[in-house]
């Protein structure tokens, strides 16, 4: 049983990780009353558990504004995580490939959660972007990525996901659990997902699946671009086409390091 204290330090280790977490690359500086709010604590607290994160520099107070960002700590982190993913460096030539046949933007990404992070982009030439960027997150129930994985996901998983409230982003977002249902079972038949304007109005994304070596979903590859670039059927098989295959081939990547690994055990 957990004495007093011991549920305290729990609770600071959960809301410290909270926190770390609410920084992105759309909101990279937060203030003490930004915290207390989003994570719903008195900002006496907020204060408190951002100033043990500075101490050990995994936040930076900038002195000037008081505002905190990201420390060091966790570049250092992400270092060590980055050199534990080699799967998202040897994927990276075929996301550029993809965006090369295919023109638009790709993605790599996993799901956490109700959300997908994204691992991996690789831009087009265009001047105009989607807005996504590596790590940020998205919605897992009306993102291309986020669906090509759900689809392939466990009863379970699924039953989880859509017992939570699914929040709408634009009129094509799904957010009737039965009607997302059905549009997985359809993208598990297809392989693929084609997701028009669910999450980004005049935006288009088409994604597929990844495998690990037992066949079960890890992640997603997607393309995504604007309407007036991919309204056309026949624009929209060709991305299909070279989305899946690109998904494919990362598939077997994951697939021969696990193989060669095993070997290298023998």
């Amino acid at each position: 049983m957990k004495t007093g204290q011991g549920l305290q330090r729990s609770s600071s280790i959960e809301n410290s990780m909270r926190i770390l977490k609410a920084f992105s690359m759309d909101q990279p500086e937060l203030r003490v009353v930004d915290v207390a709010e989003q994570l719903d604590i008195a900002k006496s607290t907020a204060h408190r558990l951002l100033s043990t994160l500075a101490s050990e520099g995994f936040v930076y107070k900038d002195p000037q504004s008081n505002h905190y960002s990201l420390g060091v700590s966790v570049l250092a982190l992400t270092n060590i995580v980055n050199s534990q993913l080699p799967i998202v460096e040897e994927a990276t030539p075929i996301l550029n490939a993809l965006t090369e046949k295919t023109g638009e933007s790709s993605h790599m990404a996993i799901r956490e959660g109700q959300e997908v992070i994204y691992l991996q982009k690789i831009d087009n030439e265009y001047s105009v972007h989607v807005t996504t960027h590596i790590g940020r997150r998205n919605p897992v129930h009306c993102t291309s990525t986020g669906q090509a994985i759900l689809a392939f996901e466990s009863d379970e998983v699924v039953d989880e996901i859509l017992s939570r409230p699914l929040p709408k982003f634009t009129e094509h977002t799904i957010t009737d659990p039965q009607q997302l249902r059905d549009r997985l079972r359809e993208i598990k038949r297809l392989g693929y997902v084609i997701d028009i304007q669910g999450f980004e109005k005049k935006v288009i994304s088409i994604g597929a699946p990844i495998f690990n070596s037992k066949d079960e979903v890890m992640a997603s590859v997607n393309i995504t671009g604007p309407v007036i670039r991919l309204k056309e059927k026949e624009a929209q098989r060709k991305c299909v086409e070279e989305v899946v295959a690109a998904a494919r081939r990362i598939s077997n990547l994951v697939k021969l390091r696990k193989r060669l690994f095993e070997e290298g055990k023998a």
